[in-house]
């Protein structure tokens, strides 16, 4: 029986690239689109499509060229979209309106969790909130993932933060609730396995919760070597560069945000990753040393 093909877009970036390796370890033949690293995609035995998915012709090429049944849509606020809400908006409408001329069976969209609670100062929730809304009227069948603060952020060199020995920095201290991208992947797998359960759903991907002193212990347990934490920049440095994202993190530590518990997405994916598990899956610092010794 041949493999059933799923379409991702922006497959390279943060969440693309472990969401492919994760629907490619479940057994689907995953083709991603890429605008410039073929050969990335190729090394993780994805069948790359070079194109611009923010585009509607290049969209109709990619799922004509895949046949794919099914559609992994993720939307790029800060890159893509030039930090334009209506630019996210227009992106997710063009792959919704492509997924309904191929007759897509299947379209998982990535959101955020508790999308709806964000204050207004949250501009790039604000997309994800309206396409959600325009997705549940699409006529589409459709799931919707809803993730929540990312463990790929505590190594993400590209916004200031690499991972170096010894030490984890994030933008939060606060205890708040995290997940991995490869976990967004594992559950997307198991949504697009089980349509008809899935279908008009959604689902919080969440699957730890600490602080950032916990976060230091576990990196500790991996590594087996002293890990201090500090935060990547003061609360007040926060507000002043990034006042979007720093009223995300208003939303998790003081409300408490989001929702959801780890254990309600372990009913869905029981070995979901920690964060010691993280780190072992990670195993790397951003130099490329292991995080893990040989």
């Amino acid at each position: 029986m041949a493999a059933e093909k799923v379409l991702v877009l922006c497959a390279t970036g943060k969440v693309g690239r472990n969401v492919c390796q994760a629907l490619a370890e479940a057994g689907f033949a995953v083709y991603g689109t890429t605008r410039t690293s073929p050969e990335k995609l190729r090394q993780q035995g994805v069948t790359p499509i070079v194109c611009d998915y923010t585009k509607a012709e290049d969209l109709d090429r990619a799922l004509a060229e895949s046949g794919a049944t099914k559609l992994f849509v993720i939307t790029d606020y800060f890159g893509a979209a030039g930090r334009k809400v209506a630019r996210e908006v227009q992106q997710g409408r063009q792959a919704f309106e492509a997924a309904r001329r191929a007759w897509v069976q299947h379209l998982i969209f990535m959101s955020v969790a508790d999308a709806e609670c964000f204050d207004d100062k949250t501009e790039h929730i604000k997309a994800k909130v309206q396409l959600e809304t325009e997705l549940r009227a699409s006529g589409l069948t459709y799931s919707i993932l809803r993730p929540c603060a990312f463990f790929e952020n505590l190594d993400d060199a590209s916004n200031w933060n690499p991972l170096k020995r010894g030490v984890v920095k994030f933008l939060s201290d606060q205890p708040i609730k995290y997940c991995s991208t490869y976990d967004i992947g594992r559950a997307a797998a198991i949504l697009f396995q089980n349509p008809q359960e899935w279908a008009g759903r959604s689902l919080d991907v969440i699957s730890w919760q600490g602080d950032l002193a916990a976060l230091a212990r576990a990196l500790e347990a991996v590594s087996g070597e002293k890990v201090r934490h500090a935060l990547a920049m003061p609360i007040w440095l926060r507000r002043l560069l990034l006042n979007d994202l720093h009223h995300m993190f208003l939303y998790f530590e003081r409300d408490k945000g989001p929702k959801g518990e780890p254990e309600a997405f372990r009913t869905v994916v029981p070995d979901a990753l920690s964060a010691e598990d993280w780190f072992r899956f990670h195993n790397r610092y951003a130099n490329g040393e292991p995080i893990v010794s040989a």
